[in-house]
């Protein structure tokens, strides 16, 4: 049955008069009793007869006026609940990052997203891209936070929303005691006979950055150790066995007994980190909110280590 018939019926029950009732819905007396005769067809029930000079309703008028009523009150509901939704006072919003993201950009934004959405509740997950955009194309998470191998004005053209958060570029960690541990700009070629520790965590487009530079300073570098996190990383490199190439995000926690220094920006290795979404989503307020968060806590992250008391 149609609303709008249903609508009318209701009217015209509640005032006991089709021309009260067409006043009430806002359509035309005419309408209003081509909604009724359409209805009556419909049902194949006599639902008004004459009283007079007005109409009553019958029995089953009264019954489907009340039904009606159910419905359009379950139509209130179901709007007031995608309104809600849409604004994030109810719902959850699910978020995956990669590890590093997780530990320096996630949880500025989430104090942002707690204090200006109090009543939605966000699920974090981490993952590295091959998994975690799979997941977002899936429809199983909102937002995700990766490492992607296209540039800020690149169009990947893949059907997702995509919203450049920061290049994180790669800072030397070398133990205090290093020969080059007083020099506040290096050129990665001056390393070339050092031991290196790898940080097995840097995988993907990540690894091929670190791999490019290398090539571009001209050596293969000896690794003496694998880390496989970059804390872990900071503590053989505080041991004195070897340096190591570790991105900002992984550097928001230093070990007291090194050092970072910056490379030479001509053969300086960064990552791209975007945040992404369904186009679908970017209307809903959580969505937005988190997107937003997420912008501001890499411009503070950036904004940190260019004027840190560290020079990072």
């Amino acid at each position: 049955m149609d609303l709008r018939r249903l609508r009318a019926l209701q009217a015209v029950v509640d005032t006991g008069s089709v021309t009260a009732a067409a006043d009430q819905v806002g359509y035309t007396p005419s309408a209003v009793s081509q909604h009724i005769t359409a209805l009556e067809r419909e049902t194949g029930a006599v639902l008004f007869e004459r009283a007079g000079r007005g109409i009553r309703p019958t029995d089953a008028g009264r019954l489907l006026a009340a039904h009606a009523r159910d419905l359009f009150s379950k139509v209130a509901e179901a709007e007031a609940a995608i309104a809600a939704l849409q604004s994030g006072n109810i719902g959850t919003l699910r978020v995956v990052s990669f590890p590093t993201a997780g530990a320096s950009l996630i949880p500025p934004a989430l104090a942002t997203v707690r204090r200006e959405l109090p009543r939605l509740d966000v699920a974090l997950r981490v993952a590295e891209r091959d998994d975690s955009v799979p997941l977002l194309r899936q429809g199983e998470v909102d937002v995700v936070v990766t490492v992607e191998d296209f540039a800020l004005g690149d169009s990947p053209g893949d059907g997702l929303a995509w919203v450049h958060l920061l290049d994180d570029r790669y800072r030397l960690v070398l133990p205090r005691n290093h020969r080059l541990a007083g020099r506040r700009l290096i050129d990665l070629a001056e390393l070339a006979e050092d031991n290196w520790v790898e940080t097995m965590c840097g995988v993907g487009c990540c690894h091929e950055a670190a791999s490019k530079a290398f090539r571009n300073a001209g050596f293969e570098p000896h690794c003496a150790v694998e880390a496989d996190e970059y804390w872990p990383a900071q503590g053989f490199v505080a041991a004195g066995l070897g340096v190591a190439m570790i991105p900002t995000l992984g550097l928001g926690v230093l070990h007291d007994s090194v050092v970072v220094r910056r490379l030479r920006r001509d053969n300086e290795p960064l990552r791209h980190v975007w945040a992404a979404t369904r186009p679908a989503l970017l209307g809903r307020a959580p969505v937005q909110t988190m997107l937003r968060a997420l912008q501001q806590a890499a411009a503070d992250h950036e904004r940190a280590m260019r004027d840190g008391p560290r020079a990072r």
